[in-house]
């Protein structure tokens, strides 16, 4: 996905965006937005798989993996992760979880 509005469009207005389990999440769909615009700036050539592992309720767990060229070196870089995403109501992102791992 390389479009920041429609990143945003899926989460809730308050959403809670968990890009590293160690740091303070972002806050609300501005936030999630912000980090979208500056994703496309850094990367290119994305390829990207996902499995879903398990599903209960309005929370749901994937294992993903992806790699991608950096803009800036030309280098390419794997990465190995897991997301945990819970809906609300509505079905849009109320908390978005993220751990990954790089090759490089």
């Amino acid at each position: 996905m390389r479009d920041p509005d429609m990143a945003a469009g899926l989460c809730a207005e308050n959403v809670l965006y968990y890009e590293d389990p160690f740091a303070e999440p972002l806050e609300g769909r501005t936030a999630v937005r912000e980090i979208w615009e500056e994703v496309p700036k850094t990367q290119k050539d994305i390829r990207f798989t996902f499995d879903i592992m398990a599903v209960h309720g309005q929370m749901g767990i994937a294992h993903w993996s992806a790699s991608y060229t950096k803009i800036s070196s030309g280098k390419r870089v794997p990465l190995d992760g897991v997301f945990v995403v819970t809906l609300d109501e509505k079905g849009l992102c109320s908390e978005f979880r993220m751990w990954w791992n790089s090759k490089s």
